[in-house]
């Protein structure tokens, strides 16, 4: 199951416009649907996708990280949206109780695959992806690999995450194909 989300960020790396100050990396937000680890439900069934993301995918120099939660916000407008349309045409006005639906329901149940380690520190000053995901409530992010320190030296977007009680776990083995749509910086 982990290999199969990691693949989906590396593709999602592999579209990000190559740029001389950042890296390319991809990531995907997926929701474990049925969180009981005695289910008996097959892996594939248990988690959906719910959003992806890439390096610089929208306006205003954006991480994949934070694509992936931009959009994982819209969604949650939307079904607020619907939400308060059921509503009105129950004749309930506020919408209540008619289920907001599994977005907001299992929001502790997020999960964040991304082909590098989210960033601690941002050159343009924005709030980092690592800030991003602790406040987002995904409670999990694997990893393909560590942030090299060519842009930033001592990275420390694991260590944030874990110090606010998420678990960060590093997939071996995805190294090279994370670091490929990289080699616009990394090579002398």
């Amino acid at each position: 199951m982990h290999i199969h989300f990691m693949k989906l960020a590396i593709a999602q790396a592999n579209l990000s416009i190559p740029v001389d100050s950042a890296y390319c990396v991809g990531a995907v937000l997926v929701q474990e649907t049925h969180p009981d680890p005695d289910s008996d439900l097959p892996q594939e069934d248990r988690f959906r996708v719910v959003t992806t993301g890439y390096s610089r995918e929208m306006p205003g120099n954006t991480h994949a990280e934070e694509c992936c939660l931009l959009k994982l916000a819209a969604l949650e407008d939307e079904a607020k949206e619907e939400e308060k349309d059921i509503g009105a045409k129950a004749g309930e006005g506020s919408g209540a109780g008619t289920g907001v639906g599994t977005l907001s329901k299992l929001q502790k149940e997020w999960i964040m695959y991304s082909t590098m380690e989210p960033c601690s520190t941002r050159l343009s000053n924005h709030r980092s992806c690592s800030d991003r995901l602790i406040e987002s409530g995904v409670r999990r992010v694997y990893i393909g690999m560590r942030e090299p320190d060519h842009f930033v030296k001592n990275v420390v977007g694991v260590e944030n995450m874990i110090e606010k009680g998420m678990e960060v776990i590093h997939i071996p083995g995805f190294e090279k194909e994370c670091l490929a749509p990289n080699q616009h910086v990394l090579q002398p």
